[in-house]
């Protein structure tokens, strides 16, 4: 008879706790497709000083004996932790003032992803501890239009709530440890600092990770924003998600830092000085006068854009003076010489239900006098299918040679292809609008900052 010893028991342990992580992961990637990109971001690490989890924005700590126990009595609810440090770090509520009243702040962002949690459908809707919280908000639920951290905030602040009833409530809505959130910021013990995941250092550099640790999720947040209007079925629970991530969402995108990303690989008569030798070229000058040894190579691949399709939603939705500044920018990004050969072939389409107008591009000429003169029809329903479906034709008529993509400015309101298109398709949006129907798959939804059309 074989005997285990402790350290092969611990081995053991080790590698249980590992796999349970990923099969909750893998849980979460199967049935909240919206959130896989932002809970495959953190890295878990096991960590026997942390009593549950805990995220610091980079890795989630967990402590094996808890995720082996919670596992065996409840795997929803092992879903729904792992979840809870997932929206704590897309709604970066570690980042705040440190003047701030922790126990209350902790509380109150608690309180404020288990109701995203309870509202998402699912498995991790169908936990023991939503019974225990349905008390507590739908009191904080009468007093405040919406359940963010921040409003909750202050709703506890206000409400006059102790130290001890703070304490006692938040025991139904801890889901994970915060201690990573303020252990960087305040003086430990060497016992303390010992028994501390590793953070990052108060100077120059740690500030620069942590912004970069912030930057980061913002671009996670923002793209679990468009996944929810991407996958089919899983819209429900997304109006709070939302509501939890407009803080976070300010900052929209710049349109003309976007538009420089449609480029294609194409050739453009410039020296390429990458693969030209001067030593050799200045030497033939010297030596055989007017003959150099090597003539400098007249083409150079580089990142260009040469077919492109923008199209104009043009029902009555969408205001003018937008759609004017759009075209404006669009112009001045294109029409730079860094960004465009010189030859090119735009399609500009006005479409409501169909297409209104229909206008080539051949020389910058063509584009000034458009942007110039151009008179908006159509003032109907929305349709983008009639634009697509004009376009591969195009592309069968050989219309167009090198075509990476269309840009449709549009508030999102209209019918959708279903069909993915053999080029990238951008909808260009002014505002988020949980309301939108749903992107299909292969379609990219970008909001714009209004100010980066000026």
């Amino acid at each position: 008879m074989s005997v285990i010893n402790k350290e092969e028991v611990q081995k053991r342990l080790f590698l249980l706790g590992q796999r349970i992580i990923e099969d909750i992961r893998a849980s979460i990637f199967v049935e909240y497709k919206y959130m896989s990109m932002a809970a495959a971001s953190l890295e878990p690490v096991n960590d026997d000083m942390v009593f549950t989890m805990a995220a610091d924005g980079k890795r989630l700590y967990y402590n094996n004996k808890h995720v082996i126990k919670t596992y065996e009595e409840e795997k929803n609810l092992l879903m729904r932790r792992f979840l809870h440090s997932v929206f704590h770090c897309l709604f970066l509520h570690a980042f705040v003032s440190e003047n701030i009243d922790k126990k209350r702040w902790d509380f109150a962002c608690d309180v404020a992803v288990e109701n995203v949690l309870s509202s998402m459908g699912g498995s991790v809707s169908k936990c023991r501890t939503t019974h225990f919280q349905e008390n507590f908000i739908n009191r904080v639920k009468s007093e405040v239009d919406s359940l963010t951290a921040e409003k909750i905030y202050q709703y506890v602040l206000n409400s006059g709530m102790t130290d001890e009833e703070v304490e006692m409530e938040r025991k139904n809505f801890k889901g994970d440890s915060h201690q990573l959130w303020y252990s960087h910021r305040e003086k430990k013990t060497d016992d303390e600092k010992e028994n501390m995941p590793d953070m990052p250092p108060e100077d120059d550099e740690g500030a620069k990770n942590l912004a970069e640790i912030i930057s980061q999720w913002k671009d996670y947040c923002e793209q679990m924003n468009i996944d929810m209007e991407s996958f089919s079925g899983e819209r429900e629970g997304s109006s709070v998600i939302v509501q939890n991530t407009k803080r976070v969402r300010k900052d929209k995108h710049d349109y003309g830092a976007f538009l420089k990303k449609f480029a294609v690989i194409g050739e453009d008569i410039r020296v390429n000085d990458d693969e030209f030798d001067y030593i050799y070229y200045t030497y033939g000058l010297e030596v055989y006068k007017n003959m150099p040894l090597v003539e400098p190579l007249e083409y150079k691949e580089i990142k260009k854009i040469s077919d492109f399709v923008i199209a104009i939603d043009t029902s009555g939705s969408v205001q003018g003076e937008l759609v004017q500044k759009f075209l404006d920018k669009t112009y001045s990004i294109l029409m730079d010489s860094e960004n465009f050969f010189n030859k090119i072939n735009i399609r500009i389409f006005q479409c409501d239900d169909k297409i209104e107008d229909e206008y080539i591009v051949k020389s910058k000429d063509d584009f000034e006098k458009y942007i110039s003169t151009v008179k908006f029809k159509g003032f109907g329903g929305t349709d983008f299918t009639p634009v697509f479906e004009r376009v591969n034709s195009l592309l069968e008529q050989k219309e167009f040679t090198n075509l990476k993509g269309i840009i449709y400015f549009t508030d999102g309101y209209g019918k959708y292809p279903v069909k993915k298109p053999p080029y990238d398709a951008a909808f260009i949006f002014m505002d988020y609008d949980n309301e939108r129907p749903k992107l299909p798959p292969w379609a990219m939804g970008v909001v714009i900052d209004e100010k980066s059309l000026n």
